[in-house]
């Protein structure tokens, strides 16, 4: 038996495409460790457990443009004055780059992939807009821009993806592979998948919890 681990700089290319609902076009990559699910669910016996993150196909790849600039750094500095475009030409070495210059070098890092350098565009993080003031960090600058840049507008709504597949050996010998789907989309005007599937599970867990039908804590 062997444990198989990935590096946190190098989840985002750990993604391969996941299949099993094409419709979605989803893509996965490892989410923590998995192996203390083995105890937990009690598949001790289990030869291979894995808990991913399901993501539509492309966001990986978005991410590790991030990564690979430096925008996920926690260090505390002073960001005052600086704009998004000052900011991306400094995390790569210079400041006074013109814009020609900026776009050459990303697509240097970027190593001819066009899909990266358009998130970085469409995201505003070339733009000359000023970075939040109440921030200390890259990365918290980073967080604010994707939540002001990202958010749902309104009419839009959220979904759910969960994929169980798990694959056993019968008594007989003969493999077999079980699957269970769970697909919640949120409403217009009303809950959100989010808050439905982390919401009501825990609602209903609480009222059984209170009719004793629940007795081990």
């Amino acid at each position: 038996e062997a444990v198989v681990s990935t590096q946190s700089t190098g989840l985002t290319s750990s993604a391969e495409p996941f299949e099993v609902l094409p419709g979605f076009n989803l893509e996965c990559y490892p989410n923590r460790d998995s192996t203390v699910y083995k105890e937990a669910y009690g598949i001790e016996s289990a030869h291979t457990v894995l808990r991913g993150t399901l993501r539509y196909r492309g966001y990986s790849s978005a991410m590790d443009s991030l990564i690979k600039l430096g925008l996920f750094n926690v260090k505390e500095r002073d960001l005052s004055g600086l704009t998004w475009n000052a900011l991306i030409k400094e995390l790569l070495g210079n400041r006074n780059l013109s814009n020609a210059e900026l776009k050459s070098k990303l697509v240097t890092l970027f190593k001819g992939d066009k899909n990266k350098f358009a998130t970085i565009k469409r995201l505003g993080l070339l733009d000359s807009a000023p970075l939040p003031s109440n921030v200390n960090s890259v990365m918290d600058a980073l967080v604010e821009k994707l939540a002001s840049s990202l958010m749902m507008p309104e009419g839009e709504t959220d979904v759910i993806i969960m994929n169980h597949s798990v694959g056993v050996r019968l008594p007989s010998g003969k493999c077999e592979t079980h699957r269970s789907n769970l697909v919640v989309y949120g409403e217009e005007g009303g809950w959100s998948a989010m808050s439905k599937t982390v919401g009501l599970p825990v609602g209903i867990a609480a009222e059984m919890i209170m009719n004793g039908e629940i007795k081990e804590r």
